[in-house]
């Protein structure tokens, strides 16, 4: 568990950096004794989560937002026609922002796999080319 942590933590540094030129020695010494994550360095699928995570909820407030204008009589000095169009709108940017979250959230778990069998198959090439070369 704390491996992981100090993991995601490591990852969550690299992520705020906008130069590679920034890496500390406390980085280099991570990846020196973990040399098979080098090539996992991304985004952490936490960050990820959180903004996801941030999308939905904000989508749920619009949404129930606009069943609030729909019910108070805050909006009784426009005609009907536009203040249907104005909670229209607000509960339409809701189900956008819930449906996208949902979205991101799936494709996320599935470049997840995709990396990690890439990473398992660059494993793989990386055996044989020094077992061929040793034998």
């Amino acid at each position: 568990m704390e491996d992981s942590r100090q993991r995601e933590k490591m990852f969550f540094k690299l992520y705020l950096k906008s130069s590679p030129s920034e890496v500390t020695d406390e980085e280099v010494a991570y990846f020196d004794a973990h040399p098979d994550l080098i090539d996992e360095v991304t985004a952490p699928v936490n960050v990820h989560k959180l903004f996801l995570w941030a999308g939905a909820l904000l989508g749920v407030a619009f949404v129930a937002f606009s069943k609030l204008l729909k019910f108070a009589d805050g909006l009784a000095f426009l005609s009907e026609g536009f203040r249907e169009f104005g909670i229209d709108i607000v509960f339409e940017i809701g189900v956008a922002l819930i449906g996208a979250a949902v979205t991101a959230y799936i494709l996320g778990i599935l470049l997840n796999q995709q990396q990690d069998n890439a990473a398992k198959w660059r494993a793989e090439i990386r055996r044989r080319i020094q077992s061929h070369e040793s034998g």
